[in-house]
């Protein structure tokens, strides 16, 4: 999961897609991404977050005891706000249109032939594309006739 929390302005409003991006397996991991100042990173996670909602303005909002459902409502309620905005992954392996590309300047293979696409891929010691254009032929058959379609907005809402 990858969560931006965004900068504030001089009067404390978020900049949207501003901030740093955090990364972790959960939300506990993504809180303990946050405190890792030299004045938080000591506390307790449901003790910084009571004390950022506190001082966002949220005093009335109660926190769940279990840490992995506080830090969940946490990151929700700073979302909801604007503090923070939850990020999707890239559905796309990295390398994906560079192999595409050589692939068909190769000029080995119709690019239509999906299996040869994808041993053609192999062969380029890309098994991330082989196994994607392998597993999604709809959005690869989209890619091949129409391009790789850019993302309007890849937070999730």
């Amino acid at each position: 999961m990858k969560v931006r929390i965004n900068e504030t302005d001089m009067s404390g409003k978020p900049i949207h897609d501003s901030g740093e991006v955090l990364e972790g397996q959960n939300y506990l991991e993504i809180v303990d991404g946050m405190k890792l100042s030299p004045f938080t990173v000591s506390l307790d996670p449901l003790v910084y977050m009571r004390d950022v909602l506190d001082r966002a303005g949220q005093t009335d909002l109660v926190l769940p005891v279990e840490p992995e459902a506080a830090a969940q409502a946490f990151l929700l309620k700073l979302a909801a706000m604007g503090f923070a905005q939850f990020i999707e992954d890239d559905p796309y392996p990295p390398r994906l249109m560079e192999t595409l590309e050589a692939i068909r300047q190769s000029g080995k293979t119709n690019m239509l032939d999906v299996p040869v696409v994808a041993q053609q891929a192999l062969d380029m010691d890309e098994p991330e594309v082989a196994d994607w254009v392998n597993t999604n032929r709809r959005d690869y058959a989209e890619i091949i006739f129409h391009g790789r379609p850019k993302p309007e907005n890849t937070e999730v809402k």
